[in-house]
């Protein structure tokens, strides 16, 4: 019925949670009130919840339309659920032409207006990957900014954070454009005209192609400046570079080598001295920085 046989590791949890979220969203109209109770949620996705005009977002209707798989699974969601402050329901349903190659959708205020936009992976399965942000007026989900799309099927990015980056007062998004090809870490910023990029640099990668961990970078103060910088691995995820972009400029913060590549999400945890990284490495273990 998918089109798919199993292969050797397969979660085979996440193929039956996809067969139920089908045979839900056949049987008739879905009425959740969170990802929790939603039949047709993205078997590995990850919700977010807010404090604003939105309480929570999901990802829904697991859909294998686009072959990629640089998540490991072979599917995408087709459509994304959110719950508003007041409880009402609202979904959004892509076109058979693009999916949200993305497990976890974020919510943050980018346009300072008070209310979150829906940050998420949007790709074409035509032209690849982009970031879209989505935002809610009245009863429906709309696309209010989104960046070019790579150009390429089969061509990701991977969000690495949100943050106020170059400290103008406005939320900036991080991503790596291609974190197994070309490597290169953008920063975004919305305006009236839609998305902006304000900074790039070469050498990034926060991602190994099929795994499910999209998390590894961590974003705080670390040279006490008041401006929030990023913690990334270089392109061969050997080394975690610690990067600022105060002023719109660009500095190395510090370059800390890692005993074995980076492979899982980074974990951050604030100390009386600064802060502790933790980062999962390809041999099993986690190895700890102080920054």
């Amino acid at each position: 019925m998918l089109g798919y046989r199993l292969e050797k590791g397969t979660n085979m949890r996440a193929w039956l949670c996809l067969l139920v979220s089908m045979l839900a969203l056949a049987s008739g109209p879905v009425l959740a009130q969170s990802a929790a109770d939603d039949p047709a949620a993205l078997p590995d996705g990850i919700a977010a919840t807010g404090n604003r005009d939105i309480a929570e977002v999901w990802l829904i209707e697991p859909t294998t339309r686009y072959d990629h798989h640089v998540e490991g699974t072979p599917w995408e969601a087709a459509g994304l659920r959110l719950r508003r402050a007041d409880g009402e329901v609202l979904t959004l349903m892509l076109d058979e032409g693009h999916v949200f190659e993305d497990r976890r959708p974020r919510l943050a205020d980018l346009d300072g207006n008070g209310r979150d936009e829906v940050v998420v992976v949007l790709s074409s399965i035509t032209e690849g990957a982009s970031l879209a942000a989505y935002s809610v007026v009245g009863s429906s989900i709309l696309l209010k900014a989104r960046t070019p799309y790579i150009g390429t099927s089969h061509r990701w990015l991977n969000p690495a954070g949100i943050a106020d980056y170059d400290g103008d007062g406005q939320l900036d998004v991080a991503f790596v454009a291609m974190p197994h090809l070309a490597k290169r870490l953008e920063i975004w910023s919305i305006g009236d005209r839609g998305f902006r990029q304000i900074m790039f640099a070469e050498d990034f990668s926060n991602h190994r192609n099929g795994s499910p961990h999209t998390g590894m970078s961590a974003s705080a103060d670390f040279d006490g400046d008041g401006v929030t910088d990023l913690a990334i691995p270089d392109g061969s995820r050997q080394v975690v570079r610690v990067v600022g972009f105060a002023g719109m400029g660009r500095r190395e913060i510090n370059r800390i080598p890692l005993p074995a590549p980076a492979d899982g999400d980074f974990q951050l945890e604030q100390t009386s001295d600064g802060y502790l990284l933790r980062v999962p490495l390809s041999d099993g273990r986690v190895h700890e920085l102080n920054l």
